[in-house]
């Protein structure tokens, strides 16, 4: 039997006492119990090793690593201490092979540490090695039901492996183990976001903001709902208060930016991404992607398109980055080479570039466009000069033809041929053709063109994912386009379902035409003939507007913020004809049709079939 001395046995009393002080949330008055016991027995391990731990909750993770890091030493067979440890240098950004060789020395010392293995499912996870992680993890849960870190870094794997659908489900598991820890109610909105499921998200966030008033984080998570449901402008009132409370938190900076971009405020977003800037660091191509789109929406060309190629390294831009075993063109002289140019984008966004194509023809040898078959197809018949085809590159992005010596990305020639807005001024326009035969039968099926406008109306994308579809109408919604005017509508709306052409086709009998032997999504050149015969096109921010502009025909085009087609301007400087309009951001786009309605009625006060009878040659 030990028996413990006097001295010996104060030095416990005072241990006990400073873990209770430490349990209670008191963390100096623990220090100074574990500081008292130091001064008397400098090498004692067990105070070392507490008194590093209240470091790290305070928020001194050097410190706190100093202080264990000589607990290791006094008592080098004591596995809590390199879980501690461990957890200190995770805190200081520590690699995860630091981490597991800390992991498993404590693992060795004693098999069911709890925290040592929780750190080694982690350092797991970051290694990519996530069956083995989710083995830990789930052992873990299994000895210990009411772990709550256990049931947080399997969510955590879990969306690592892109498993959001099941990570939400340990992360709501977490929130009833401890509903009083925020970091659980933003992991679980994050999963949801993920899964694009807002509605869920917004009730959950809802009671997170109730639970934590003032909770910088909690607030930067509601920002980022309802930034991705295109609520610009309750966005921005959760990103200001999450970024004037964290004013040096990046992150939050990229939301409140893009936040007040999408709201239409131009100078503040700038402002704002410009401290993102500051704050992020230097290789974050995020925040240059993001500063980009501001400099560009508020007319500055020069250093808008200096950044914009960063969307290649920002992973949610979703482009494609193709490979190639040439370089890339950078001005030089070209009068001998075959040059391949090659979108990243979608279809819209290779139209619109594709008004530059004429100029770079010109400085060429040869050229080629890579697109999707029928975006080759409708590019070959505009510039038959080149040669059109459908993108060659395997599963990694890498071309499989090499018949060229250059290629250059079609958003990219911006950099030659569109540097300022008043190069915008000199363009040609328009620069791509169709079928004049195709589109005049298509107008002589449409009784009364002579003496009436011929308008055609799109309302829509085929996605209509609910963060899209805030900008978008329905076909009742913009019904009063149609009932507004005596004129002839034709459908141009790609992907219209039954419903919606019935609906039109009851209401409208004599005025609403569906050429239903026009496929207006894989056929652009059917597309752009029927276009072509309309004095006036209403459409939503699609690739239907972008054929409108293609072709110089008026249009409206209604939609969100758009900086790299509108460039700081009321209206793109791609197309001259076009017209952009922006719905209300606080009320339903249907309650914004008056005022398309206006426009187009001012529009078409003086109409005359000249312009579109010029257009096709009548």
């Amino acid at each position: 039997m030990t028996v413990q001395t006097a001295p010996q046995k104060k030095v416990l009393e005072k241990l006990l006492k400073g873990l209770n002080y430490q349990k209670a949330g008191e963390l100096e008055k623990a220090q100074r119990c574990y500081q008292q016991v130091l001064k008397k027995i400098p090498n004692h391990p067990d105070a070392l090793n507490l008194l590093g731990v209240t470091y790290r909750q305070l928020g001194y993770p050097k410190r706190a690593i100093d202080y264990i890091q000589r607990a290791v030493a006094s008592n080098p067979k004591e596995s809590s201490f390199y879980a501690n440890l461990a957890r200190a240098m995770m805190d200081v950004g520590a690699e995860a092979e630091t981490l597991l060789a800390l992991s498993n020395k404590a693992l060795s010392l004693n098999p069911k540490e709890r925290e040592a293995r929780n750190i080694k499912g982690i350092a797991l996870t970051r290694k990519g090695e996530h069956q083995e992680a989710e083995y830990i993890f789930q052992g873990l849960i299994v000895d210990f039901p009411d772990y709550v870190d256990a049931y947080q870094n399997f969510g955590l794997l879990l969306m690592e492996a892109d498993q959001a659908e099941h990570a939400v489900n340990f992360f709501t598991k977490a929130v009833m183990l401890q509903p009083d820890n925020a970091n659980n109610f933003i992991q679980r909105a994050r999963a949801r976001l993920k899964m694009k499921q807002f509605e869920p998200s917004q009730y959950e966030l809802t009671e997170a903001l109730e639970r934590f008033p003032g909770n910088s984080d909690v607030e930067h998570e509601a920002a980022r709902l309802l930034f991705t449901m295109n609520e610009s402008r309750k966005s921005v009132k959760y990103a200001e208060m999450a970024f004037s409370s964290d004013p040096r938190n990046y992150h939050k900076a990229i939301t409140l930016g893009v936040s007040y971009l999408m709201n239409g405020q131009a100078a503040e977003s700038l402002e704002t991404m410009k401290l993102a800037r500051k704050y992020a660091p230097e290789d974050n191509r995020t925040v240059d992607w993001n500063l980009s789109l501001a400099y560009l929406a508020n007319g500055d060309l020069t250093n808008g398109w200096a950044l914009h190629k960063a969307r290649f390294e920002d992973k949610s831009t979703k482009v494609h980055d193709r490979k190639f075993d040439v370089p890339a063109w950078e001005g030089e002289d070209i009068s001998d080479k075959t040059v391949l140019v090659w979108s990243d984008q979608g279809l819209g966004d290779a139209l619109r570039a594709g008004t530059m194509l004429p100029e770079l023809i010109s400085r060429a040898g040869k050229v080629i466009v890579e697109l999707s078959d029928k975006g080759a197809q409708f590019f070959q018949y505009s510039f038959p000069q080149t040669l059109c085809r459908r993108s060659a590159m395997d599963k990694d992005l890498r071309s499989t033809l090499s018949d060229y010596d250059l290629h250059a990305n079609i958003t990219d020639l911006v950099d030659f041929f569109r540097p300022d807005l008043e190069s915008f001024r000199r363009a040609p326009c328009p620069v791509f053709s169709f079928e004049k035969e195709r589109a005049r039968d298509y107008l002589k099926r449409l009784p009364g063109h002579e003496n009436k406008p011929v308008i055609g109306i799109s309302w829509r994308s085929k996605n209509l994912a609910a963060n899209r579809a805030r900008f978008y109408l329905s076909a009742p919604d913009i019904a009063p386009v149609v009932a507004s005017r005596d004129a002839i509508f034709v459908n141009l709306q790609y992907k219209a379902i039954d419903k919606e052409i019935a609906y039109f086709q009851n209401s409208f009998p004599e005025t609403f035409n569906c050429f239903e032997d026009v496929d207006l999504f894989d056929d652009l050149l059917g597309a752009a003939a029927l276009t072509a015969c309309c004095d006036f096109v209403v459409s939503a921010n699609t690739s239907v507007a972008d054929m409108a502009g293609l072709l110089n025909v008026p249009s409206i085009r209604f939609g969100q913020q758009e900086a790299a087609l509108n460039l700081g301007q009321k209206n793109p400087p791609w197309y001259p004809s076009m017209t952009y309009m922006l719905p209300y951001t606080d009320r339903p786009c249907a309650e914004f049709v008056p005022e398309i309605i206006k426009e187009m009625d001012r529009q078409l006060e003086s109409w005359s079939p000249d312009r579109r009878n010029e257009r096709l040659g009548l």
